[in-house]
């Protein structure tokens, strides 16, 4: 290392360094060679400045504890420090697979396009969706086979229907009367309710007696059937039964018998129909020699 011993100020000046000018302020100055050469250092009384490369001669001891870390302030130019969390330092790397995609800061779902098809031949019932838990928020999986059971009903129900049987018999004469419907229940005296048949019908009591008529609970197209079983006691009888919707007759059907004895009757019929329709049969015979049999059935299938 050089001396300034035995040297005159005139010879060695040059190698001193110094201020740019003046004395030290806050303000950092750079600092230069006594010839006036700027060196990459700039100082204040409270800061240091480096204009280029910073070298560590020796690095520094390591610590696999501290979390204390150097940053550079890209908006200030200045060193700060930060506390870190322990996992910055982890060696763990992030697996990614498919369909995740991960692009920059960004992570999505790649195109379903770009992905392998599972097909009828290669599906199995514990195939799994995703699908999004409502009451827990949270994502859960469900597999093909449950999903499909959840979907399908395993048991079959049938389109709403009604099966309303007349009772008791009853005895035909001249002047119309209004068929009478068993109660509902389950024996095969009675009306019987097929799929959701209650929130679809109701026997209702809208012309002087129980049950003679039906209710229609919800708009739609109506399959509506008569199944009469019917004895007459001498020949050319005639009888006709009257269709109504609301009071007003909507069709009928006339049917004349040469023969005494026992006869079928089955009309069909499609109706659309809204909520709130009432239905009713009425029956007439041409001489007071025929009687519609109990059991005789009115069928209502909503399509």
């Amino acid at each position: 290392m050089a001396t300034l011993t035995g040297q005159k100020v005139k010879d060695a000046y040059q190698s001193l360094l110094k201020l740019e000018t003046g004395t030290l302020t806050s303000s950092t100055k750079v600092i230069e060679d006594g010839a006036g050469n700027d060196s990459a250092l700039k100082i204040s009384t409270d800061a240091v400045e480096v204009a280029g490369t910073l070298n560590i001669s020796t690095a520094p001891a390591s610590s696999s504890t501290e979390l204390t870390a150097l940053f550079l302030d890209g908006a200030t130019n200045n060193i700060v420090t930060r506390e870190l969390d322990s996992t910055a330092f982890t060696s763990s790397t992030v697996s990614v697979a498919s369909p995740v995609v991960i692009s920059g800061s960004d992570v999505t779902l790649d195109d379903p396009a770009n992905l392998s098809t599972i097909t009828s031949s290669t599906y199995a019932t514990d195939d799994k969706f995703l699908m999004w838990d409502e009451s827990t928020s949270s994502w859960k999986s469900i597999t093909y086979n449950n999903l499909r059971t959840a979907i399908i009903s395993s048991s079959y129900v049938s389109a709403p229907e009604l099966v309303a049987r007349v009772s008791p018999a009853i005895s035909l004469t001249t002047t119309n009367k209004y068929l009478i419907f068993a109660a509902t229940g389950s024996s095969g005296s009675d009306t019987v309710e097929i799929g959701d048949a209650s929130a679809v019908y109701t026997l209702s009591d809208v012309y002087g007696s129980t049950n003679d008529s039906v209710t229609i609970n919800e708009d739609g197209l109506y399959e509506i059937t008569l199944s009469a079983n019917l004895t007459t006691s001498s020949s050319n009888v005639g009888i006709t039964f009257y269709f109504n919707v609301n009071g007003s007759t909507q069709g009928t059907s006339e049917n004349q018998f040469a023969t005494a004895g026992e006869h079928f009757i089955t009309q069909t019929t499609i109706m659309n129909l809204g909520g709130g329709d009432v239905l009713s049969v009425q029956a007439k015979a041409s001489a007071s020699a025929a009687t519609l049999n109990q059991y005789s059935v009115f069928h209502i299938r909503k399509l």
